[in-house]
């Protein structure tokens, strides 16, 4: 049970809250998430659809910098969808999202 039970990731994640857009390859069209924890490899996000596995999505992270004047506050980042989970939200449905980037991230 101690294997199963230790954290598989390779980078400490920060507890967020903030909003996410999220765009699917070659789609135009962003859909709303709520970021629930990130780090220097990847992030948790929140959504009311499920993505698939191994998908490669385009991610904008809304007032992640709100001291920084402008665009300086926003992020963007593209990623590959590690895993999703139903929440099992019975008033609404929801999943969790875990994305690992695939480019590197970079520090304001």
């Amino acid at each position: 049970m101690e294997d199963g039970s230790r954290n598989r990731r390779a980078f400490q994640r920060e507890r967020k809250e903030n909003s996410v857009k999220y765009s699917r390859l070659d789609s135009d069209e962003y859909y709303d998430a709520r970021l629930v924890d990130m780090g220097e490899g990847g992030l948790c996000m929140e959504t009311r659809s499920p993505l698939r596995t191994g998908e490669i999505i385009y991610l904008q992270l809304l007032n992640l910098h709100p001291e920084k004047p402008g665009l300086a506050a926003h992020r963007s980042f593209q990623g590959r969808v590690r895993w999703t989970r139903d929440l099992g939200c019975t008033d609404r449905t929801r999943y969790g999202i875990g994305v690992q980037y695939t480019r590197p991230v970079s520090h304001p």
